[in-house]
């Protein structure tokens, strides 16, 4: 699993707009919701912030990655927004959050959750990684930026 399946230049936003951690979530599931056919921006942000309620899904370093399985969801949805200004999403680092990874699974496939996790949080590591997507100036460089060691790797 790569971010590149899960990921399309279409759910990938540019300077989202929100002044709290709630804000950013609804404006995200609004968004997603516009993109994805069968999801309710409403059921995408019941789900995200009953899963942020359990605690932060900052991992520090300016990111967070909203996540939750939803019943409508027919396959990883993956959605990539750096916010026009960071928000407090309660980092164990303190630091705002600038950048966020919503991912969105079908409620049965539990195993693939835990895969898509592990795969953001193993990109989220390298600092090159992060200072590529907080570099980026528009949607387009900003998914560039998300997907360019896939790319290079698959020789697209």
């Amino acid at each position: 699993m790569n971010i590149h399946s899960i990921l399309t230049p279409e759910r990938t936003h540019y300077g989202l707009q929100a002044a709290s951690k709630k804000r950013a979530i609804e404006e995200a599931a609004g968004l997603i919701a516009a993109d994805v056919q069968d999801l309710a921006a409403g059921d995408i942000y019941e789900q995200l912030m009953n899963r942020e309620k359990l605690g932060t899904t900052a991992i520090g370093h300016a990111i967070a990655i909203p996540h939750c399985r939803v019943a409508a969801c027919s396959g990883i949805v993956g959605s990539l927004f750096k916010l026009a200004s960071p928000v407090d999403f309660d980092a164990f680092d303190d630091e705002p959050v600038s950048v966020l990874f919503v991912l969105l699974v079908p409620t049965e496939e539990v195993d693939e959750h835990l895969q898509a996790l592990a795969m953001l949080a193993r990109k989220f590591e390298s600092e090159p990684y992060r200072k590529r997507l907080m570099s980026a100036s528009d949607d387009r460089s900003l998914y560039e930026a998300a997907v360019a060691d896939e790319n290079e790797n698959s020789g697209a």
